[in-house]
């Protein structure tokens, strides 16, 4: 890959990621407050729809708050539950195998 290559890379990446904050932000101020409580806008989802749909609004210009309107609309449509304290410990377990970067040597 060259440099210009990867700049651009890059580039989008933030770009993409920073256009899905917006986007989550936007969601979630138009939840309703007890909604808000409960649900939580699908971020997984979110960046999903973001990078197939981020191509036509940099193409659409002025038509483009339409489309960002509708894609809004079906994130709110889409929530995820909260389960509160959900998070476990993780299970490390060792490999039974070692890397293949160290091989032994015939």
């Amino acid at each position: 890959m060259s440099w210009l290559a990867s700049q651009q890379d890059f580039g989008a990446q933030t770009l993409c990621d920073k256009i899905n904050a917006l986007a989550v932000h936007a969601a979630s101020e138009s939840l309703d407050p007890d909604t808000h409580a409960q649900y939580a806008i699908n971020r997984g989802d979110t960046f999903s729809r973001v990078k197939r749909t981020l191509g036509h609004w940099l193409l659409q210009g002025l038509e483009a708050p339409d489309n960002i309107d509708s894609v809004l609309d079906e994130l709110i449509k889409n929530l995820v539950k909260i389960k509160p304290n959900r998070s476990y410990p993780r299970n490390f377990t060792r490999k039974p195998h070692l890397s293949p970067a160290y091989k032994t040597g015939v």
